[in-house]
């Protein structure tokens, strides 16, 4: 059940609004726009968008994007263009965003108080239930007393009374408790086939055999008397319906992990499958040193997903027409790897006898500087001083301070002092010094002086703090299908 949420977490606009229209009538006659009228305007404009794009029940988006309009109205108040056009529509505007956020979080707060109401009914629903249960076990413990009192009467004609066997209760919570998910088997993610096999068919039974034993074993104790019609349907229900829930999603879970595994490979193959023979500097990229190594586990990691993927869609009736050309791709370049290996080191022993350049070739030029990168009013990346890229709480790669991109602990590219951006040996774009963002030949973007990122002509991100430091920004909204 949703938690309810408190009118005290919403950060109302606190400007008010007359006021913006008492300072309007008293503008001057001014015609261009300030700069507090432009960023009036932008900050207005990616509210409205913001609002568009916002997930019910999102709080921290909520208030971020109230933080934004509570800056666009001090821009409003600050501007020496209030004659101009723009003010007056981006006047209105703020209102009618000001309105729209004071419905949403009326609605949101509507919601909360419903769900809390609903689950107070249940409760007391409950406990008068479990009041009546009460009250009629406390009844037949007294027509029982009352019965063993009249039995002692002598009989007219005594006879020798049939003696009826005691049920014991049966309890039945031990049925329920394999199914919870804290109770359910676990399977590694770096389990073998035949380990995958075990746990698929444990988990399988859950769904069905065992479930099946078990609904037996539940209505066999009901229909002796050993369990009470309502403790019955209560675990039936648990088993049968709730939980069931549960162990859907746990298999699901480590479907999409051996999918995952397998998919993230796909890239480093064929780059490893594409290495000409002859070409020292592929090899060693690839071969050399512990990179050797490292690659060699991760795409035997991914042949031993593929196994485990196929156990798993035998047993749960699933299938993947794409799989069977991945993982001979796979397997290719595993074998590549080792044909590799070879001319890796030929190259790693040419590399240790070089002469020894002065200085180091790249030098630390990117600042350590913890940023967030906004986009549409969501944060869509950010990156740690130390230059790690997180992406959903995830680490997806490293952009160093001296401009190495790292993506699942291998080398990928780099940013060059003089702007480039290279990936897998090629020039893919470059960063300009006036924030110009190229790819592929053509202009895709641009980060102005405060921070502001531009896409298709339009503010739509921002970096936050700014402080001159655009560069790790710019990879992460214009080349960040590299990380995925």
């Amino acid at each position: 059940m949703s938690k309810r949420i408190p009118r005290s977490k919403f950060h109302n606009p606190s400007i008010l609004f007359s006021l913006i229209l008492m300072l309007a009538m008293t503008s001057t006659n001014a015609q261009t726009i300030d700069y507090d009228l432009n960023q009036a305007t932008r900050t207005v404009k990616e509210v409205g968008s913001g609002l568009e794009r916002l997930r019910p029940g999102d709080v921290a988006s909520y208030n971020r994007l109230s933080a934004k309009l509570n800056k666009a109205a001090k821009h409003l108040e600050s501007t020496q263009s209030k004659s101009h056009a723009d003010y007056t529509t981006t006047v209105k505007r703020w209102g009618e965003l000001q309105a729209q956020m004071a419905a949403i979080a009326q609605q949101w707060n509507a919601a909360a108080a419903q769900q809390q109401s609903e689950a107070q009914a249940a409760a007391a629903q409950a406990a008068a239930q479990q009041q009546a249960e009460a009250e009629a076990a406390a009844a037949a413990q007294a027509a029982a007393a009352q019965q063993r009192t009249q039995s002692q009467t002598p009989a007219p004609q005594p006879q020798q009374a049939a003696v009826q066997p005691q049920v014991e209760p049966v309890n039945l919570d031990p049925i329920m408790d394999k199914y919870q998910r804290q109770n359910l088997p676990k399977l590694s993610d770096t389990a073998t086939p035949d380990e995958a096999r075990n746990w698929a068919t444990h988990m399988k039974g859950l769904q069905t055999t065992t479930l099946q034993a078990d609904l037996a074993t539940i209505e066999s104790a009901l229909n002796s008397g050993a369990a009470s019609q309502s403790d019955a349907d209560r675990v039936s229900r648990w088993i049968s319906d709730m939980f069931q829930d549960n162990i859907s999603r746990t298999i699901n879970e480590k479907i999409q992990v051996n999918k995952g595994t397998i998919s993230s490979m796909i890239y480093s193959a064929d780059l490893i499958n594409a290495v000409a023979d002859g070409d020292l500097n592929g090899a060693y990229r690839f071969a050399g040193d512990e990179k050797f190594e490292n690659n060699a586990t991760r795409l035997d990691n991914a042949v031993r997903a593929g196994a485990v993927a196929d156990v798993l869609d035998e047993i749960f009736g699933g299938s993947d027409n794409a799989r069977g050309e991945q993982i001979r791709k796979i397997k290719t370049a595993r074998a590549r790897l080792d044909e590799l290996l070879p001319a890796a080191k030929q190259q790693a022993e040419r590399f240790a006898n070089a002469p020894k350049a002065g200085n180091a070739a790249n030098k630390d030029f990117l600042a350590p500087v913890a940023q967030k990168f906004w986009l549409n009013g969501d944060v869509m990346a950010e990156s740690d001083k130390e230059g790690g890229i997180w992406m959903s709480g995830d680490n997806v790669g490293d952009i160093t301070n001296n401009g190495e991109i790292w993506v699942q602990a291998n080398e990928r590219g780099s940013l060059e002092p003089n702007g480039e951006v290279w990936f897998g040996g090629n020039q893919v774009g470059s960063l300009e010094d006036n924030g110009e963002i190229w790819r592929n030949g053509n202009q895709v973007g641009l980060i102005d002086k405060q921070g502001k990122v531009w896409i298709n002509g339009s503010a739509d991100g921002e970096i936050e703090p700014f402080q001159g430091e655009w560069k790790r920004a710019a990879i992460l909204y214009y080349f960040s299908d590299y990380f995925r």
